[in-house]
């Protein structure tokens, strides 16, 4: 008998998967004010609980599936734990139903673009592809949904990751580490060991040249990608070749892609692409599928997503940047494009994150910094003194720092909007953040 415990969207996948085989199950939330109601009239046959575990329970059930958004060093967790009691997670249910191919995408940043990408490839060379887990639809409704499907591709956070034991992968990679969740994690090292169990059971390990996993990647085939200059020597590394006098994406002595073809251009979308075609070489894509799908490719809504130009003044929405390694790509990204200044916008929940190598590229690159939201102090604090060319404002809300913005943005300049936090102290999600972003921008005046 499995417990399902927190019932949210992954919760609920496992309701539904566990529905479609005749499992039997018991779920339970440990919100107080969860409304169990509508869930029992969908799931008749399941026992349902909120706030407190019915001890009653606790014989019942061997396994406990776990949502990811609960740790797994909860006390009442622990103590089922040291009862006898197995923890595992949805992605772990996924590895024990299925033997189809499956790719699996972990990093701090860059993850839903890579696995996007990754869908469309192999779904343009004919596989029957599917696409979710961590983006998009829950692993667990791709099992049992219409479609027969070929391969999987899953984009895996580290928490789905921490309560997974047995996911075979053809490839899978680590895209990049910054620090992020430091309130569920000890300290980097802990947060670096839940992301590589990626690589426990994988064919092809796919790894940026400037990742350091401390030991963490076994004895497995390997395949590194980076931009820097001259990096490739081998067929074992993916980066920027000069072929014809051009730059182009490729391995080896092999040149696939014209760099200048990218529809996004600059070093992380590089380096997105390099990762897609390294995470495909076990399906031997042809180049020219690489070349027109990155051709293509604009980019996903709240990932550095240009929104509107008003008045000479790019406005940018990358709600998608919860974290401090999210937020300085977009401010080097951009800083390298704009014939003027950035003007940033930033701000939420802090998760515990060091703002510290924030300063760096905002003195570099911006001539004003907006914070908004509960930890902006934080920020202000770490980031105080980097340089007299950049002011410091700060402000209660996001409609006040997008009109502040406004009013002081200048031709050329760009407005970027990359919190480098959590969005849950004034939004439901990163979604209605960038959304509410986006109205406010439409509605300003144009000149």
């Amino acid at each position: 008998m499995y417990l399902v415990a927190g019932l949210g969207v992954t919760g609920q996948s496992v309701l539904r998967y566990f529905q479609s085989r005749d499992q039997k199950c018991m779920a339970f939330d440990s919100r107080n004010n969860f409304a169990i109601e509508p869930l029992q009239a969908v799931f008749p046959d399941v026992k349902f609980a909120a706030g407190t575990l019915p001890v009653e329970w606790i014989e019942q059930f061997d396994t406990i599936v776990l949502s990811p958004g609960i740790s797994k060093n909860e006390p009442w967790v622990l103590e089922l734990e040291e009862a006898g009691k197995q923890v595992i997670g949805d992605i772990e249910l996924f590895a024990r139903a299925t033997e189809l191919p499956i790719i699996a995408i972990t990093g701090s940043n860059g993850k839903s673009t890579v696995t996007t990408l990754v869908g469309m490839i192999l779904s343009r060379a004919g596989y029957n592809t599917g696409v979710g887990g961590n983006i998009g639809v829950p692993a667990l409704d791709l099992l049992i949904d219409a479609n027969e499907y070929d391969v999987f591709v899953l984009e895996l956070s580290s928490f789905q990751l921490e309560t997974t034991y047995s996911l075979a992968t053809v490839s899978s990679t680590i895209l990049n580490i910054s620090e992020d969740h430091m309130d569920r994690y000890i300290d980097l090292e802990d947060y670096i060991s839940a992301k590589a169990r990626v690589f426990d059971h994988t064919e092809l390990a796919v790894v940026p040249a400037e990742l350091n996993l401390n030991g963490l990647l076994n004895h497995t085939p390997t395949l590194c990608f980076s931009t820097t200059e001259g990096f490739v020597k081998n067929d074992t590394d993916y980066g920027v070749i000069e072929h014809k006098g051009a730059n182009w994406l490729g391995s080896g002595d092999s040149a696939k892609v014209p760099v200048s073809v990218l529809k996004l251009q600059g070093r992380h979308h590089q380096l997105n692409a390099l990762a897609t075609m390294a995470l495909c070489q076990p399906f031997n894509i042809d180049s020219e599928i690489f070349t027109e799908v990155f051709a293509e490719f604009g980019g996903l809504p709240h990932r550095t997503e240009l929104v509107a130009n008003v008045n000479g003044v790019d406005w940018i929405n990358d709600s998608k940047g919860t974290n401090v390694g999210a937020t300085v790509t977009a401010i080097e990204s951009l800083g390298e494009q704009a014939s003027g200044k950035l003007i940033l916008i930033a701000g939420g929940v802090g998760k515990d994150a060091d703002f510290a190598d924030l300063a760096e590229p905002i003195a570099q690159y911006c001539r004003l910094l907006i914070l908004f939201g509960r930890d902006q102090d934080s920020i202000a604090k770490a980031v105080s003194g980097i340089s007299p060319e950049v002011e410091l404002i700060k402000l209660e809300d996001l409609n006040s720092a997008v009109n502040v913005a406004c009013e002081n943005a200048q031709g050329g300049d760009i407005v970027l909007f990359s919190p480098a936090c959590a969005s849950f102290d004034q939004f439901q999600n990163y979604v209605e953040r960038g959304e509410k972003f986006v109205q406010m921008v439409k509605s300003l005046p144009s000149s």
